[in-house]
C-alpha cells in the first residue's frame, strides 16, 4: 500500500469509535502513530486521537503523543469561552427578535463525552431570508472572539425543505442560562452528511461527527425524514454513513446505511484514505487575494492545479451518482466550471484594476 494510504489507513485506526465513552483498545505500535499525529492535530481531530490513546491502558507516551494530549488541554481550555459566546450571540439575536439555527459546531459536539474533544470554531447561524439584514447588522454591532458564518440560503441547496419548515421541526437544548436552537436530529444528520461531501470529505473530524450523531439519535429518530424525498441525495446520506462504518466503525446496523455499507463504491473510501494523508485540504477555496494583479503569472495555472476537485467534491457539485465508475468525467467538467468561475474573477479583477483612479 502506498505510503500516503497507509497514514491514512492509520488516522481511520485512531479515530474508530473514539466519539464513544469508552473507546476500544488500540492496538497500534508507537511508532506508526507518531507519523500521523500531524495529521490529526491539523485537521482538528488531535484531542479525540488523545481520547482513543488514553484509554489503551499501558500504551507508550513518546514526545511526540504528548502534541495529542497538548491539544486536547488546550480544546478544553477553549470549551467555556466558545460555548459563552455561543449564548452570548443568542441573546444579541434575540434582543433584536431574531432567531437562529446553530449549525454544527456546538450543536454536534454535544453528542460527545467532553466538549474538549471537537475543537472551538466558527459559529454557524442559520435565519430566514426576512431576518437577514437584521442578523447581519447585530453583527456588525456585536464584537465576537469566533468568527460568525450567517447563512440564509446555502444550506438549502441539496434541502427540500424551507427555513420555516427546518425551524418548524428544530429543537431547543439548554447552554448554561440560556436555550439554543439546534436542528431535529434527522436535519442534523443528513446535513452533516452533505457538508462533508460538499467539501470532498477531507477531514477526518466530520466522518466523526456524522458517526456521533448517528450513534446519539433518539429512539423515534425518523429515517423517512432524514433521507428526505430526492433519491440521490438520499443516497449520498447513506453512503456517507456506510463510510462511517466501514472507516470508523460506527454502528449501522438496523438502519437503512447497512445495505449500502456491503456495496461502497471502492473510490469513495480511497478518496477518504488520500485526503486524510494530509493535513490540509487538497482543494482550495477559489480566491484570489493571493493573485492579485499578477493574474497573468504561473501562480494561476499553479492555482488551477491545486484546485483540481477530488471525486467525491466533483460528484456532489455535478449532482452525479455514488456508483462503481470513474470519476474522471465528473472531474473534468467540475474542473471546467470551477475554472470559467475563477477566470470570470480575473476578468472582473482587470476590470475593477483599470476603473481605478
Amino acid at each position: 500500500m502506498h505510503i500516503l494510504e497507509s497514514n491514512g489507513c492509520v488516522v481511520a485506526a485512531v479515530l474508530s469509535r473514539a466519539w464513544r465513552s469508552s473507546p476500544p483498545k488500540l492496538e497500534k505500535p508507537a511508532v506508526e502513530l507518531a507519523a500521523i499525529v500531524p495529521l490529526l492535530v491539523e485537521s482538528g481531530a488531535g484531542a479525540l486521537g488523545w481520547w482513543r490513546v488514553r484509554h489503551s491502558a499501558g500504551h507508550p507516551l513518546p514526545s511526540v503523543l504528548r502534541r495529542l494530549r497538548a491539544t486536547y488541554l488546550r480544546y478544553a481550555a477553549q470549551a467555556f469561552e466558545y460555548e459563552r459566546e455561543i449564548a452570548n450571540v443568542f441573546n444579541a439575536m434575540r434582543s433584536s427578535d431574531v432567531e437562529p439555527i446553530l449549525l454544527k459546531g456546538w450543536a454536534i459536539a454535544r453528542a460527545y463525552p467532553e466538549s474538549a474533544l471537537r475543537p472551538a470554531g466558527d459559529i454557524d447561524l442559520y435565519v430566514s431570508s426576512d431576518q437577514y439584514a437584521k442578523a447581519k447588522a447585530v453583527l456588525n454591532r456585536y464584537s465576537c472572539s469566533y468568527p460568525v458564518d450567517l447563512d440564509h440560503d446555502t444550506i438549502t441547496r441539496f434541502c427540500e425543505l424551507t427555513f420555516e419548515e427546518l425551524y418548524l421541526r428544530s429543537q431547543r437544548v439548554r447552554l448554561d442560562d440560556t436555550w439554543i436552537r439546534v436542528l431535529g436530529a434527522e436535519d442534523h444528520l443528513r446535513i452533516l452528511c452533505l457538508h462533508l461531501l460538499k467539501h470532498g470529505a477531507w477531514r477526518p473530524l466530520w466522518l466523526c461527527d456524522v458517526a456521533a450523531a448517528l450513534e446519539s439519535r433518539p429512539r423515534d429518530f425518523d429515517w423517512d425524514r432524514c433521507l428526505g424525498k430526492n433519491k440521490r441525495h438520499a443516497d449520498w446520506v447513506l453512503c456517507t454513513l456506510a463510510l462511517a462504518h466501514c472507516l470508523l466503525g460506527a454502528e449501522v446496523k438496523d438502519t437503512p446505511a447497512g445495505g449500502r455499507a456491503k456495496a461502497l463504491p471502492h473510490w469513495i473510501v480511497e478518496t477518504v484514505l488520500k485526503n486524510w494523508s494530509s493535513p490540509c485540504p487538497p482543494n482550495l477555496p477559489l480566491f484570489l487575494d493571493q493573485v492579485g494583479a499578477r493574474w497573468w503569472r504561473f501562480e494561476t495555472i499553479r492555482a488551477i492545479r491545486q484546485r483540481w476537485p477530488n471525486p467525491i467534491q466533483a460528484t456532489v457539485d455535478t449532482g452525479g451518482s455514488f456508483e462503481n465508475m470513474t470519476r474522471l468525467p465528473f472531474q473534468i467538467c467540475n474542473s471546467i466550471f470551477r475554472t470559467a468561475r475563477l477566470s470570470r474573477q480575473i476578468l472582473e479583477l482587470r476590470r475593477d484594476s483599470r476603473l481605478k483612479p
